[in-house]
């Protein structure tokens, strides 16, 4: 009975035996006998799984859940696997997608040219799209979970609500791209092209981003927390009442960016560029921006409580109505800076360059102003008469 029971599945997978078979040798190859037996037994294996596996014909069993606060599970089906052994073209993938075929998961299409194609819906999890031309392509709600984009075109691709967890778009180009919605926790973007890219609501927790361009790219409301963003260029970029929360941004570049409300507490901002960056209400406590560039920033009504701020530019910046308490300014550069009605109390300004600043109407009570630069004689009185520490004798000449 059992050999019986062998021989049956055997005699079902005699037809893909004898298309391997015939693929092998169509392209003057035929691999080890070794290699050829283990192929042997997965078949079998798949073939013995039949009945417990779904064909997955049913399009809306496919296209479901893939958004961006929740992916599915990925299952990789034997019965799927056999069936697009053969695919090797894009007409192969249009040809199945039309049958109402989903799911395409770990195939190799490296290089694939798909330009242009509607692939709504499709599950393209686990595969190898390196270098695949997918531009123009529409892969809304799809699934791209783990899956290789390295050096892939996605130009002008719409992407909203697709679930690219744990992928991989190194050196990618996403210019253009609509990823609104799009669930990239966990992504790897590093040195990728998301010029003008509209990333709104998206979720990049804990992605890597590195080096890359998001110059003028739209992510307001978008979840960034704990991404890394060293050495990433921002310039003329929106990501307003984005959650970038222990963000790293080392080296980066953020000129002329609008981050208003933006959550940025804790983040590592030291040695950035964020020449008349506006954030306005925004959230910095305890933030690291020692030796960063803030020239003509605009910091109106921030939370800078408890920060990092040893050797900033502020020159000619905007820090009205800004809480500063308890930060450090050590050695910053406070030129033309507007800092009225701002809480300084407990602030250290020990050898700042204050030439030019104004803090009148601020609290600066127990304010550190150790050998600061640039006081005129009255803002040293009035200083002292508001509880301000250790204000330099002599008047400094500019």
């Amino acid at each position: 009975m059992v050999i019986f029971i062998k021989l049956s599945y055997l005699s079902q997978a005699l037809p893909q035996i004898f298309t391997y078979l015939f693929l092998q040798l169509k392209v003057g190859k035929v691999g080890k006998v070794g290699d050829f037996t283990v192929w042997i037994l997965k078949v079998l294996l798949a073939v013995v799984n039949e009945r417990k596996w779904s064909i997955g014909r049913d399009s809306k069993g496919m296209n479901t859940g893939h958004h961006n606060r929740v992916c599915p599970k990925t299952i990789i089906k034997p019965s799927n696997a056999l069936r697009f052994m053969n695919i090797i073209n894009a007409s192969d993938i249009l040809k199945h997608y039309a049958e109402q075929e989903r799911n395409f998961q770990n195939l190799d299409l490296s290089r694939i040219d798909l330009k242009g194609a509607d692939l709504n819906g499709i599950d393209f999890s686990h595969a190898n799209l390196n270098s695949a031309d997918l531009s123009y392509t529409n892969l809304s709600d799809t699934s791209l979970i783990w899956t290789d984009l390295n050096r892939a075109n996605l130009r002008q691709a719409n992407l909203t609500q697709a679930c690219l967890v744990h992928s991989s778009l190194f050196w990618a180009d996403l210019k253009e791209a609509t990823l609104v919605s799009a669930n990239l926790s966990n992504a790897l973007l590093d040195r990728a092209n998301l010029t003008s890219a509209c990333l709104n609501g998206a979720n990049l927790t804990e992605a890597s981003l590195e080096g890359a361009c998001l110059v003028k790219a739209v992510l307001s409301q978008a979840n960034l927390f704990k991404a890394n963003l060293k050495g990433a260029d921002f310039t003329g970029a929106n990501l307003n009442e984005a959650n970038l929360r222990q963000t790293k941004w080392e080296g980066a570049i953020l000129s002329q960016a609008s981050l208003q409300r933006v959550d940025l507490e804790e983040s590592q901002l030291n040695e950035t560029i964020l020449r008349k960056v506006d954030l306005t209400e925004a959230d910095l406590v305890k933030v690291d921006l020692r030796y960063a560039d803030l020239t003509e920033a605009i910091l109106s009504r921030v939370a800078l409580e408890l920060a990092n701020l040893v050797g900033a530019d502020f020159s000619r910046a905007t820090l009205k109505r800004a809480s500063l308490f308890g930060a450090n300014l050590e050695g910053a550069v406070l030129r033309d800076t507007n800092m009225v009605k701002a809480d300084l109390r407990h602030t250290n300004f020990k050898d700042t360059q204050l030439m030019g600043s104004d803090f009148s109407g601020s609290r600066v009570k127990g304010a550190c102003f150790t050998d600061a630069q640039g006081l005129t004689c009255q803002q040293k009185q009035w200083l002292r008469a508001n509880g301000a520490l250790n204000i330099p004798v002599k008047q400094v000449s500019i």
